[in-house]
């Protein structure tokens, strides 16, 4: 995997991320979820890399990055802090402002990049997300039961750490069989790189405070950002997968509450896929971001 790539290792001020580098043209950061790693990327690079420079990082908590130590308010673990980052990332790789695909976690990262630092981020793809925000305010039984992790993950340490530390292997094997589509099977490397890191304690804590982040200081960011008007102001793709219903959100337009997000002009729609865009559909993801980038190159 990520043949030509090049592995690299940055420290910001904060956490030392891990990383993948290949390609040549203008910048494409693409931010990986949970409970994944930069891997998820490994159909989609190549691609991309024939005409852009991708880059294609560990977020902070997950694959080989740093897990920094964690604070009551669990802002080490914020979507802001994340963003912070991969901004400082990309600033040493030389890259002031750039293009940001993201998937799951990654993409709620790509959005706080995109409303906190909008002279950075030239275009967004979001994979499979709507704002955090709207994700709670949109949860009813059917979500509840579909996305439960939320809850469950959210849940104070080390509730959520031992349970999944008891076999972490079955639990994330298990998350990515009911979030793919019927069928569909995860490329065997890639599955090995996921299971060699999130069998790491730290990794395992790391993650669930990013979903602890994400039910306390990242709903109430969005909620603020909301409240006072703030809106992206790049163009929006947003693309998601059909099979899985929405994450259970069944009668959510999910183009309809990125347009209350947004100043910018939005597109996208659902594929015929799960949750996994970028494993289970990347030829299909590759065919309708390259005409969406082809006017980033700013």
């Amino acid at each position: 995997m990520f043949d030509g790539f090049e592995a690299k290792r940055i420290e910001t001020t904060k956490a030392g991320i891990y990383l993948r580098i290949g390609g040549t043209g203008p910048p494409v950061l693409l931010i990986h979820g949970y409970p994944q790693s930069h891997v998820i990327w490994h159909q989609m690079a190549p691609a991309l890399a024939e005409r852009y420079t991708v880059i294609a990082p560990d977020l902070r908590g997950y694959g080989d990055s740093d897990t920094p130590e964690t604070d009551a308010d669990h802002i080490t673990y914020s979507k802001r802090v994340m963003a912070e980052d991969m901004l400082q990332v990309m600033l040493e790789l030389g890259f002031r402002r750039f293009a940001v695909v993201g998937h799951d976690r990654g993409a709620r990262v790509a959005n706080r990049m995109a409303l906190d630092h909008p002279d950075r981020i030239s275009y967004l793809c979001s994979l499979d997300v709507i704002p955090t925000a709207e994700m709670w305010r949109l949860t009813d039984k059917n979500r509840a039961i579909s996305a439960f992790h939320w809850q469950f993950l959210a849940q104070p340490a080390p509730r959520p750490e031992t349970v999944i530390g008891h076999d972490p292997d079955f639990f994330l094997e298990w998350l990515l069989a009911s979030w793919a589509a019927d069928g569909f099977v995860f490329d065997a490397k890639a599955l090995a790189e996921y299971k060699r890191c999130f069998r790491r304690p730290e990794v395992i804590h790391a993650t669930c405070e990013d979903y602890r982040a994400g039910a306390n200081i990242d709903d109430e960011l969005d909620k603020a950002d909301r409240a006072a008007g703030r809106r992206i102001q790049c163009p929006v793709l947003f693309l998601w997968g059909a099979e899985r219903g929405f994450g259970g959100a069944k009668n959510t337009n999910p183009l309809s509450v990125w347009r209350q997000w947004s100043s910018a002009e939005i597109s996208g729609g659902p594929l015929a896929c799960g949750h996994f865009l970028p494993e289970e559909a990347p030829d299909v993801v590759v065919q309708r971001l390259l005409p969406f980038l082809a006017t980033a190159n700013d």
